[in-house]
């Protein structure tokens, strides 16, 4: 799939690391014509800067985990997962996540749910924390992010939250920097 390099700084991961969690969490979240998905929105990064910090109890399962997923890769395809085709990595991802249902105690399903789960955080997190990059998760679904507060208005039964305009963390302490809120 992608060799490209990553374009942010990386914490934890080395560049091939990322560039399988890039391809794994694009097929969990798949980008789609007019809707970005989880590359775009550069969920690696989230789970690159988790692993790096809050969650590195983590750490040595990723590794496992990456070296397990692309094991299975090579022996399902002869490659591994980032440089397979997308209806391929697509094919794997299924097939882990019907591991992971049906073995509980299976190390690669108990991965995929893991990465799963991640992918999932970094999508629609705020960006503060390295994912939705442009807000991408929050447009998809109508949030409008962090807000001091809600109008009246805004309160009432069948408003569109669309309307109101998206603000992430870093807005708000602009704003405090600003003398405004």
């Amino acid at each position: 799939m992608s060799e490209e390099v990553p374009t942010e700084a990386l914490l934890y991961f080395n560049s091939a690391e990322a560039r399988t969690i890039d391809a794994f969490a694009a097929q969990i979240i798949p980008s789609e014509e007019g809707s970005p998905g989880a590359h775009e929105a550069g969920v690696v990064y989230y789970i690159d800067r988790a692993l790096a910090g809050f969650m590195r109890d983590l750490q040595s399962l990723y590794r496992r985990g990456l070296h397990v997923l692309d094991g299975l890769s090579s022996d399902a395809f002869g490659a591994g997962f980032s440089a397979l085709e997308p209806h391929q990595q697509r094919q794997l991802v299924e097939a882990l996540d019907a591991r992971a249902a049906a073995e509980p105690d299976d190390f690669a399903g108990q991965f995929f749910r893991i990465v799963r789960e991640h992918t999932v955080q970094g999508f629609f997190g705020d960006p503060a924390y390295g994912g939705n990059r442009d807000v991408v998760g929050w447009k998809l679904v109508g949030f409008p992010g962090a807000q001091w507060g809600y109008t009246a208005e805004q309160m009432k039964p069948g408003v569109d939250a669309r309307s109101i305009p998206i603000l992430t963390v870093g807005d708000l302490y602009a704003r405090i920097g600003e003398g405004r809120s």
